[in-house]
């Protein structure tokens, strides 16, 4: 059975062979696919994040100091 993270980079690796795949070389389409596949897992890692309707982004706080 295919999950649907497979799915999705397959998917986007095959959008960008259909566009630039004819100006990349087997072993240059291969690190492409690597890398759609760790886009794809870093996307699902920032999915997996639940944030409420009052969350906030998390800022931080610089204090200015004239000359420093």
């Amino acid at each position: 059975m295919i999950d649907e993270s497979s799915k999705e980079s397959d998917f986007l690796f095959d959008m960008v062979r259909d566009r630039y795949g004819n100006r990349l070389s087997a072993e240059e389409l291969e690190e492409v696919r690597k890398g759609v596949e760790g886009i794809v897992k870093a996307a699902e890692a920032l999915r997996s994040v639940k944030l409420g309707n009052g969350t906030e982004p998390f800022s931080i706080f610089k204090p200015y100091r004239k000359g420093a």
